[in-house]
């Protein structure tokens, strides 16, 4: 005979039961798509500490399935991707979405953004003021990176710093293959995750590329000449598609705004900032067949004058571009102030 509290006890645990079942079922599953392996410093250092952040917060309400690797997307497909709800939060560059962003290429002229926490704030502010709205009509970024800007690395050394005449340089946005065509060279078109077989091919000479691709692409093992310079920069964001962020619950909603926005952006920023200063000190400290140079005065003067006509014409060619760039400026000049 079983004793008299045996199926009450039962009654509880069946009753705790269901309502855990309850409150699983409820919580939100949102899988972020990293489009890097898990040992990236992107991943290892933002990406999965932010999703841990989320999870830890919105227990019962939200959780941040993370998916590493290009398996379920990749540097080319992670906006179709989110888009299409295959994932529903992913991160990429602007510029590797073809003709969706063209007024978010502001961050990515030559010569604007030396700093990419400066400059990932500045283009929040950008997103918010309203002036790129009709570029994000399916998507909501949840923070943003203005990335610190290339410089050149190629296999061998040039003959001159200022000069691509005669080379073959991989170029991955629209911007960065107009510097290398104003500075003599022939841009080529390669995804991130192709540049080192290219150039250990012979596909191309070099890469215009930051400091930042050094770690995860391990580009030092087929560079060995370095232009340490600005020549182009590049805008990216984390973002979520319009339609899943609308429907999320406003607990879950509340977590996710918390843990994005300017703050979010500005530390993506300063770790950026890290990374392109730990890149170029790794290579440093290689030494060996490894040469950094920069530009003297007078070869600096050179190219700024050869690639002015880009921002120029970006400015005068896409509608709004104008505005973008001078209230772009406005902004980043207040940030640099302390704003």
């Amino acid at each position: 005979m079983k004793p008299v509290g045996w199926a009450s006890t039962t009654v509880a645990v069946l009753a705790a039961i269901t309502l855990m079942r309850a409150s699983n079922a409820q919580e939100t599953t949102l899988i972020f798509a990293t489009t890097n392996q898990p040992t990236a410093h992107l991943n290892v250092r933002v990406h999965h500490p932010w999703a841990k952040r989320i999870n830890e917060q919105g227990q019962g309400v939200i959780r941040i399935d993370v998916r590493d690797g290009p398996t379920l997307a990749n540097h080319v497909n992670f906006y179709s991707r989110v888009v299409d709800d295959v994932a529903q939060i992913s991160w990429g560059v602007h510029g590797f979405v073809a003709g969706k962003f063209p007024l978010s290429e502001v961050g990515s002229l030559p010569f604007e953004v030396v700093k990419s926490e400066q400059g990932s704030v500045a283009f929040w502010r950008l997103w918010k003021s309203g002036l790129l709205g009709r570029e994000y009509n399916d998507v909501v970024p949840l923070y943003v990176v203005a990335f610190p800007q290339t410089g050149i690395h190629t296999a061998k050394p040039m003959k001159a710093p200022d000069s691509l005449a005669g080379l073959k340089i991989i170029a991955g946005q629209k911007i960065t293959s107009e510097v290398v065509t104003r500075l003599g060279g022939t841009p080529i078109s390669l995804p991130i995750t192709d540049i080192y077989e290219g150039i250990q091919r012979g596909t191309a000479d070099g890469v215009i590329q930051q400091w930042t691709a050094f770690q995860p692409f391990k580009l030092a093992e087929v560079t060995t000449y370095h232009v340490d310079t600005t020549l182009s920069g590049a805008t990216a964001m984390v973002f979520m598609a319009k339609k899943r962020y609308d429907a999320l619950p406003a607990a879950g909603r509340k977590v996710i705004d918390d843990n994005s926005g300017e703050a979010q952006s500005r530390q993506f920023g300063v770790f950026w900032d890290s990374v392109q200063d730990e890149g170029r000190q790794m290579v440093k400290a290689l030494g060996g067949k490894h040469t950094i140079v920069t530009f003297t005065p007078e070869q600096e003067k050179v190219v700024r004058e050869k690639i002015a006509p880009i921002t120029a014409e970006w400015a005068k060619d896409t509608p709004g571009g104008d505005k973008a760039l001078s209230t772009f400026r406005e902004l980043l000049a207040k940030v640099k102030a302390g704003g």
